[in-house]
């Protein structure tokens, strides 16, 4: 297919490749943000670039309305095809596509999707959108490089790239014009490289010759096996935890990984490389463990929890008691907190209050430390309505935090599933993107697990590429769309053996019989009459598993050669298959009766047996099974035909007393045989009810030691909850205790005085200054605040006052006039909590006592003057210690042609055209202030307004208005031309 030109968009719709196409084309697809300043990093980049077989696609932060230039300035930059990106382009290596503006673009099976880009009243986020769509699409072919920019737009998209196994790179902050997005990329630890735009060239160039096959087990099988059994042990013997239970592809992939990043081809050199740098071991360790998630993934699944699992919860829940719910592998708490707001949403909506308990578990201690906090990027707003953010998040600069509300609901802690004690009694599991990266030994020991810590009614939901497997006797589907399940109560199930230590999972789970009820004569005749005269049978499941056994099957079941299953159509004779099947089929189509007569030969002869199914409900878990019966026609016989017996003439007499003396031994005989028989009956009756003493007694020991071992395994899981419950209030006790100290030092550090106090208006806290100015002890928190009212004196009641804000959520100010005599503002406004709920009143008390004085002062002296001064001609100022002019009279605004409102309350020094900024002036003030001397005739050239200089007198005296505040008198007088200065001129 051709391309078009550089600056032309593609116009005809090329043929979507298959999957297959897709896997087989292996060249990186790289995927570039970019925002405020990225233009300089872009030209740098492309300029270093070599033909390595690898397509670019640039995003940058545009505009709606603003037409893009970006794609004819690269192509004037690089030799490689720059095309502006269009819907259904298949991307080609060695070319370059710009994203259009007012546009998200994603990528498709190689394919570019543009889709229009909604306005969302939040921040657009489209680098974050491309790098996404990579992972999922390209794997560890994708590439993502976030370059200048503000915002952190681009983080969540690397950590998606670097989880699939591709390679992520972030600008170097230093050679950053706007290093916003870059840093948050690398604090994040979303990037595995953070370089200079043209040493990312060089990097990607080596990183496309070098290849992207995984680890290759098929040759020299026991050697790469050695090799990556000691990276095991290594990471065992440094995080505690045999990571040999992931599947093998996976670890594969990260090992190739990181053996890239770090320029190594062998996999011995690397192992050597992670035992001599406990940092890389570290990486790898990080990059094993996959704890990328997001919040509400796969939407449909949270609202099929409300619709379908709430409402079940809700009815068999018991009163008083929380709904509980467990996530093992939470990563860093989106899923956990994701459940948190469906619940809350969902009682919201119902219009029901209740208690919620959810445990988060991982074996991250990062992640799970992320999560404790609650603190998330912007980027989430990707994921996260806005109605959602406002209600459950409060924006803190460039980030979200969880609502105190939602996170005083979790619960998280460090746990190894396959290790560690389960918790129990939950009624709710999500256990998402876990299974799909274990073993399958390993999967299903997690589905055991499950299953015993799920209450009987309790819910699984797994995520979208998981299933329950083999293990499907354990779990009913509800909605197998969105991996939904109920718990089932097998009979032969009980608690799992819990391993303190290494999980060995080659061992099988040893299922401890359940005992056998209580046995009667009834019973027993029941039972023999079934085996007597009922045709023998199974039980099957939804899923043709066989669920029990019912009399002699042997004629009819017939297992194959193989690996053991207990489907019904592997096992039963060949010969019956297609009748079988088709009679299930009928039956669950119907849900009625099928009883098909099918012929087979055995042994030479003809076989007529019924198939009789008939459908059947499980009452526990609503379940559809079906009992399979198999009724064998009789055979028919042939009788000989006989002569008939010849005739016999009478007997002899000594035969007829031979006759009757045996008649009478028979007789004799059969009287003993049948009391004989009689006793032996009641002695074997004796024996049979001894024995079924025995084995009552039996069963109850049996019963009483599987209860005793339930316990231990309860208590097992109860103390691990314990514990974990006590880690998390040990890390909110140490967060209190730093939070106290700051408290404290803010308080004791603040002059202003401050009362805290609660919605019955009693105190809670004080600062120090409260404390010294109301004289307050610590016992005096608790006390209502009314007793305040003496000190304020006649400002009135406080109780009406911050009831009043309270109630209204209106600020309360006013200047008052307190018991000390002196004046404060006195403030009132509503304590508000992070999550925006009122708790009671904050009071503030600032001194403004000088300032007040102040005025008054000014006031005084500007009654004094105008009293007393008015009838000088010549021009005078007041100024105060700041030498800030206070007064002047009517000559002063004259001869130098100055207002009062520029006048009154500007330094003298910096008065008009600054005819007074002399330091000799100054100096004589300050000394007037400091030693209440006078000073006169000191003579200074002053600028007049005409431009003319002109010599003037000064003299000075304090003014005996208020002796708190001292002000200085300042006389002006105009001198002849021929007066000479005492000391320079000012201008």
């Amino acid at each position: 297919m051709a391309h078009p030109d550089k600056d032309e968009p593609r116009t005809e719709v090329p043929q979507v490749p298959s999957a297959e196409e897709v896997e087989n084309r292996e060249f990186l697809i790289v995927g570039i943000g970019a925002s405020a300043g990225g233009l300089d990093a872009l030209s740098e980049l492309f300029r270093q670039l070599e033909r390595d077989a690898t397509a670019f696609i640039v995003v940058q932060h545009l505009a709606p309305d603003h037409e893009s230039i970006l794609t004819q300035l690269l192509s004037r930059i690089t030799k490689l095809p720059v095309h502006t990106a269009a819907n259904d382009m298949t991307i080609e290596p060695n070319h370059i596509y710009v994203i259009p503006p007012n546009a998200n673009l994603a990528v498709l099976h190689g394919v570019i999707r543009l889709l229009p880009a909604l306005d969302t009243h939040g921040p657009r986020l489209p680098v974050d959108y491309l790098f996404r769509s990579l992972a999922e699409d390209q794997g560890r072919f994708a590439v993502g490089i976030v370059l200048s920019g503000t915002g952190t737009d681009g983080t969540l998209g690397l950590k998606a790239i670097k989880a699939a196994g591709g390679y992520t790179f972030a600008q170097d902050p230093e050679t950053a014009k706007y290093d916003g997005m870059p840093r948050s990329a690398i604090t994040s630890g979303a990037a595995d490289f953070s370089l200079a735009p043209k040493d990312i060239a060089v990097e990607l160039s080596r990183i496309s010759k070098r290849g992207f096959r995984p680890v290759d087990r098929t040759t020299e099988l026991p050697r790469v096996q050695d090799q990556i059994a000691k990276l095991f042990v290594l990471i065992r013997a440094e995080f505690g935890n045999d990571l040999s239970q992931y599947k093998a592809s996976t670890i594969d992939r990260r090992i190739e990984r990181r053996m890239i990043l770090h320029k190594l081809t062998r996999l011995e050199d690397y192992v050597r490389f992670v035992q001599q740098n406990r940092d890389e071991l570290a990486a790898l360790y990080k990059d094993i463990l996959i704890t990328v998630t997001s919040f509400f993934r796969d939407p449909a699944a949270f609202e099929a929890l409300k619709s379908e699992v709430f409402p079940t919860l809700f009815e068999h829940k018991e009163p008083g008691r929380p709904i509980r719910a467990w996530v093992p592998g939470c990563a860093t708490g989106e899923e956990a907190y994701s459940i948190a707001i469906a619940l809350l949403e969902y009682c919201e909506a119902k219009n029901v209050e209740d208690r919620f308990q959810i445990f988060g578990t991982d074996i991250d201690d990062d992640a799970i430390e992320t999560a404790r906090r609650g603190v998330y990027p912007a980027n989430i707003a990707l994921d996260v309505s806005m109605e959602r953010l406002t209600r459950f998040f409060t924006k803190r600069e460039d980030s979200f935090v969880i609502a105190r509300r939602i996170r005083d609901m979790l619960v998280f802690s460090h746990q190894n599933v396959l290790k560690d004690a389960p918790f129990s009694r939950m009624d709710f599991v999500s256990c998402r993107n876990l299974l799909i990266y274990l073993q399958p030994p390993a999967q299903k020991r997690v589905l055991h697990i499950l299953h015993y810590s799920l209450n009987p009614t309790g819910y699984l939901l797994l995520g979208t590429s998981e299933s329950i497997g083999d293990s499907a006797e354990l779990f009913s589907p509800i909605d197998r769309k969105n991996k939904i399940y109920l718990r089932r109560n097998v009979p032969t199930q009980v608690a799992p053996e819990f391993r303190f230590g290494t999980p060995r999972l080659g061992e099988p789970m040893r299922d401890t019989p359940m005992p056998r009820p209580t046995q009667n004569l009834q019973g027993m005749a029941d039972r023999k009459v079934l085996e007597l005269y009922g045709p023998p049978g199974v039980v099957v499941g939804p899923n043709m598993e066989v669920l029990q056994f019912r009399g002699r099957t042997g004629p009819f079941l017939e297992p194959a050669p193989g690996a053991a299953s207990f489907n019904l159509l592997k096992i039963a004779r060949y010969e019956l298959h297609v009748d079988l099947k088709k009679a299930i089929q009928d039956a669950s189509a119907t849900q009625a009766r099928v009883s098909p007569e099918v012929t087979y030969h055995e042994n030479g002869k003809a076989r007529v047996v019924t198939l009789d199914v008939v459908p059947l409900q499980d009452p526990e878990s609503k379940s559809h099974c079906f009992l399979v019966l198999f009724v064998q026609a009789p055979e028919v016989k042939e009788t000989a035909g006989a002569d008939g017996a010849k005739e016999t003439g009478a007997p002899s007499p000594q035969a007829a007393q031979r006759i009757t003396a045996l008649e009478r031994e028979l007789a004799s005989t059969k009287e003993y045989l049948q009391t004989t028989i009689e006793e032996k009956e009641s002695a074997l009756e004796e024996l049979q009810s001894a024995n079924e003493e025995l084995q009552s007694s039996n069963e109850e020991l049996q019963s009483t030691n599987e209860e005793l071992e339930t316990s231990k395994e309860e208590m097992q899981s109860t103390n691990e909850e314990l514990t974990t419950v006590n880690e998390e209030l040990q890390n909110r006790m140490v967060e209190l205790s730093q939070s106290n100290d700051d408290l404290h030092n803010v308080l004791a550090g603040v002059d202003n005085a401050m009362v805290i106090v609660g919605m019955d208006l009693r105190i809670r806290r004080f600062t120090t200054a409260a404390e010294r100015l109301f004289h307050l002890v610590p016992g005096d928190i608790g006390r209502n605040i009314g007793f305040l009212d003496q000190f304020l004196g006649t400002a009135a009641t406080l109780e009406p006052k911050v009831s009043a804000v309270i109630q209204n959520l209106s600020v309360f100010e006013q200047e008052v006039l307190a018991a000390n005599r002196r004046w404060y503002v006195f403030r009132i406004t509503p304590y508000k909590t992070l999550d925006h709920a009122i708790r009671g009143a904050l009071l503030t008390f600032i001194d403004i006592d000088v300032r007040k004085r102040a005025e008054e002062m000014f006031r005084d002296v500007g009654s004094y003057a105008d009293k007393f001064l008015g009838a000088i001609n010549h021009p005078l100022v007041i100024v105060d210690r700041k030498l800030r002019v206070v007064w002047a009279n009517a000559p002063f605004y004259t001869t130098f042609q100055v207002s009062p409102d520029e006048t009154l309350g500007t330094l003298l020094t910096g008065l008009g055209a600054k005819q007074f900024a002399d330091p000799g002036l100054r100096d004589r003030l300050e000394g007037v202030f400091s030693g209440s001397a006078i000073f006169r005739d000191y003579e200074i050239r002053v600028q007049q307004p005409d431009g003319e200089g002109r010599m003037m007198s000064f003299g000075g005296s304090l003014v005996p208005a208020s002796p708190e505040t001292p002000v200085v008198l300042v006389s002006v007088e105009p001198l002849g031309e021929s007066s000479q200065p005492v000391r320079g001129s000012a201008k």
